[in-house]
């Protein structure tokens, strides 16, 4: 039987209001405005891995687990986890750099999400050849083209 304690219910509500503060309710990955119903909060470490909703954990991005940018991260975990969209079950998120775009209007780059829901910038993985993180990163950058276009008055 689920937990639905308050204080857990609480917390996790804490999470995704920490999250979506710090991502100003955009997608972190395209900076297209989410309006209620057009996003979700994406789980780095997978739910299905028993984590919390910490904001080291959670990003903002378009669509849900099978659309959109989330849909994308759950289609292409290889590219996804190599970009820090993923992370391992015996990976911290706190301590798996993200390719997304900074607060502020920071442009995009490689950041350390922490839980007080602040963005480090920080220097690309390195379990992973210079190849791969190119080659994820052109994956990327078609769909972070995508997003933007489809996006009603942004551009």
């Amino acid at each position: 039987m689920p937990d639905l304690s308050a204080e857990k219910v609480w917390k996790e509500a804490d999470g995704y209001a920490e999250a979506a503060g710090r991502d100003d309710d955009r997608s972190a990955w395209s900076g297209v405005f989410l309006r209620p119903g057009a996003g979700s909060k994406h789980h780095r470490k997978l739910r299905s891995r028993g984590v919390e909703h910490a904001p080291s954990n959670l990003v903002c991005l378009t669509g849900d687990g099978t659309r959109g940018e989330h849909g994308w991260v759950h289609a292409h975990p290889r590219e996804a986890t190599v970009l820090g969209y993923m992370v391992h079950s015996w990976d911290d998120p706190r301590e798996v750099p993200i390719y997304r775009l900074g607060q502020f209007g920071a442009g995009l780059g490689w950041y350390l999400q922490d839980d007080d829901a602040q963005l480090t910038p920080c220097d690309p993985p390195i379990d992973y050849s210079l190849e791969e993180i190119a080659e994820a990163m052109a994956l990327f950058e078609e769909l972070f083209i995508e997003q933007r276009r489809a996006a009603p008055g942004l551009i």
